[in-house]
């Protein structure tokens, strides 16, 4: 219900912004910020996460919790990038213990430009995470290795250089005993430089 909740309001703000830039010519948009050549960006979200693996049968779980990401990465042009991410998984109960973990991600970004500093888009890529568990009935240790994460976002500006931005994601981590899915949304503040 929360990233329910947030993903209508970060709607409503796009739509709220969106008449500031209609005023742009359509020119103006598409080479908006970005009409120099390669921009950066820099920012950090969190929000709420679930974790995708079973329970034990007669032991408590809690398959939800928060992650962190910190991220930088830059355009190439208006519709094409590339991001690299630090993550916090959060902490999972299973089988009377914890499952956590941290990871890095890169993605490519494509998506659309709404004027100066707005736009959505969507993500591919892959993460490397490294995992422990421990508790009764689960597969217990430590696990790391690669897998594949998509995901959509948009962001809404608020200058040419602050961006409000919203993200959706899941990431394929593993764990010991298998692979699983973490499922993200993530809300955050995004700068972006030349």
């Amino acid at each position: 219900m929360k990233s329910l909740s947030a993903a209508a309001l970060f709607t409503l703000g796009l739509g709220v912004a969106a008449p500031s830039f209609a005023q742009q010519t359509q020119t103006d948009t598409w080479r908006m910020p970005y009409e120099r050549g390669f921009w950066g960006h820099a920012g950090v979200s969190a929000g709420p996460s679930r974790l995708d693996a079973d329970c034990p049968s007669g032991t408590s779980c809690d398959d939800k919790d928060y992650m962190f990401r910190a991220y930088a990465g830059g355009r190439f042009n208006n519709a094409i990038g590339l991001e690299l991410g630090v993550l916090n998984f959060g902490k999972y109960q299973r089988g009377g213990g914890d499952t956590d973990g941290w990871g890095a991600d890169i993605a490519l970004i494509a998506g659309i430009p709404i004027g100066a500093n707005s736009s959505i888009f969507g993500k591919l890529g892959a993460v490397y995470a490294r995992t422990e568990a421990d508790g009764i009935g689960i597969e217990t240790g430590k696990e790391r290795g690669f897998g594949p994460r998509f995901g959509i976002g948009g962001q809404v500006g608020l200058t040419k250089e602050w961006a409000i931005r919203a993200d959706l994601d899941r990431y394929h981590v593993p764990l010991p005993g298998g692979k699983e899915n973490l499922d993200t949304f993530m809300l955050g503040v995004q700068y972006t430089f030349r």
